[in-house]
């Protein structure tokens, strides 16, 4: 039987501790985790299963952590949307981790892993955790180990876990087994009554938010029938924790600026 190592060790002790170090084991879980090479993924293995038991163990009387998918079409804003919400989040006293999924190329393999570069302000917020990872040819809208990672963001105490996947079409529906609550993001102007009606991500998204919701875009947004802000999210958000079933999915619309005064 394989033993755990040190360095293994190390890191499980780390993820349950209040230092703060604590980001920083996570991340080398993460990394772990997400490695392909077969010593790594014994370890991996390893780790989850040391994790899972004393995460029980640990936060038997809290309350559980609460997921959040963002999905949405490439350009629509889930990035800056995701930011605002989060430091708003860590404002009222909320530990936001984001997993940010970047695409990789089909032709070289590699991936840009940008997204962290748009969210600078809640990079360095000392209670959020913000880590991007590649899909590595995974669809779906979601990386391979994003489940496992959500774990480990959940065990090292973070409430509340912000998913973003990367631009989808209308069939990437993976993300709807990742988390408990989606978020539809979408830019005004995305085609008529017959396009929204049809089935797939519009039919998973517990809330539909139109972007964008200013400037030149302004005009085309005039039939939706609310006008909303993070805050707003923040709402069904909540509601949704406590009443499942609500009247969703609801339509919002919102201009997402991190100068506004939410």
């Amino acid at each position: 039987m394989t033993a755990l190592l040190p360095s293994t060790k190390r890191l499980i002790d780390g993820l349950f501790s209040a230092s703060a170090l604590a980001r920083t084991h996570l991340s080398r879980s993460i990394t772990l985790v997400e490695s392909s090479l077969p010593k790594d993924r014994v370890q991996a293995e390893l780790l989850l299963d040391h994790v899972l038991a004393q995460r029980k163990l640990h936060h038997a009387a809290k309350t559980a952590s609460f997921r959040v998918g963002i999905a949405g079409p490439p350009g629509a804003g889930k990035s800056t949307f995701i930011e605002t919400l989060g430091l708003s989040l860590t404002q009222k006293g909320h530990k936001v981790a984001v997993l940010a999924i970047d695409p990789s190329s089909s032709v070289t393999g590699g991936s840009i892993l940008g997204d962290k570069t748009r969210m600078t302000h809640l990079s360095n917020a000392p209670d959020a955790f913000v880590r991007p990872s590649p899909t590595r040819g995974t669809l779906g809208g979601v990386a391979q180990h994003t489940n496992e990672i959500v774990l480990l963001c959940e065990a090292c105490g973070y409430d509340i876990v912000l998913v973003e996947s990367v631009g989808l079409g209308q069939s990437e529906i993976v993300i709807d087994d990742t988390v408990d609550f989606v978020m539809l993001l979408v830019p005004p102007a995305g085609g008529d009554e017959l396009q929204g009606s049809k089935k797939g991500i519009m039919e998973i998204a517990d809330i539909v938010v139109v972007n964008k919701a200013d400037g030149e875009l302004k005009r085309y947004d005039r039939y939706l029938p609310s006008y909303s802000i993070c805050s707003m999210v923040e709402m069904y958000i909540y509601i949704y924790i406590y009443v499942h079933g609500v009247a969703l999915p609801s339509t919002l619309r919102s201009i997402t600026c991190m100068h506004c005064n939410w």
